[in-house]
């Protein structure tokens, strides 16, 4: 969703995973049918309730008080962060992948900014068609608006490929929410499940959220395409996830 249009994103393919074989017998296969058609509608549900969550929090004059707020907070429990990129070695920044917030998601680019003023290397998301793009900011320049439908602003730059993730050290994800079980639920395309799936095992990834959007282990369905997160980062610190 493009929370500054409100317009919906359209659930698609790419974020379950299918039911293969034929264990148990045909009524298996039904049942394993039923769940997996099933799981689009109930995030989807989801998503619409948490949305409706968030601006009902965070939109209007106190909403945006209140986000500038738990923005400065979180850029303080961003300071581990800090601290590792300043501690890098010379010639070797910390490289990040970042994103833009729309107008009701965590601010993270009060962080991010001094991420950048700390050596780091920031990456932030384009669209181009069915995986992100990656473009490079020097921690200055302006976003542009993005030519991808629910996308926030991108910086006005090269694209390095989708590739480009692969080589960073650090992923800051946007989420709708998380849980402590480590399941993240995005806003339904799907990117950032491709591009997770495309880390190394030692990438870190922390999940940037409000407080009130970590949610209780097993709060949020999980199909077979949806990467499972270690980290959430919020105003209120960073929280560890239990993962399987």
């Amino acid at each position: 969703m493009d929370e500054a249009t409100g317009q919906e994103l359209p659930e698609t393919a790419h974020d379950d995973g299918d039911v293969r074989g034929n264990v148990g017998g045909d009524d298996a296969v039904h049942r394993g049918g039923a769940a997996r058609d099933a799981l689009p509608a109930q995030k989807q549900e989801l998503r619409i309730r948490l949305r409706a969550e968030r601006r009902a929090r965070y939109s209007g004059t106190e909403g945006a008080a209140r986000r500038a707020a738990e923005a400065t907070a979180l850029r303080t429990a961003g300071d581990p962060l800090i601290e590792r990129s300043r501690e890098r070695p010379t010639g070797a920044p910390l490289r990040v992948a970042a994103f833009h917030p729309t107008p009701t998601e965590a601010d993270v680019l009060p962080l991010v900014r001094a991420l950048a003023e700390h050596g780091a290397e920031l990456l932030f998301p384009a669209a181009a068609g069915e995986e992100l793009d990656w473009i490079r900011w020097d921690g200055r320049s302006d976003f542009v608006p993005s030519p991808g439908r629910g996308f926030g602003r991108e910086p006005d730059g090269e694209r390095l490929g989708p590739e480009a993730v692969e080589s960073v050290d650090l992923v800051l994800a946007p989420a709708l929410a998380v849980d402590l079980s480590g399941t993240r639920i995005g806003h339904g395309g799907g990117y950032y499940d491709r591009a997770l799936s495309r880390l190394p095992v030692t990438t870190e990834v922390l999940v940037v959220v409000h407080p009130h959007e970590v949610l209780p282990a097993g709060a949020l369905p999980r199909g077979p395409r949806d990467v499972p997160v270690a980290t959430a980062l919020t105003a209120e610190g960073s929280v560890c996830l239990t993962t399987p």
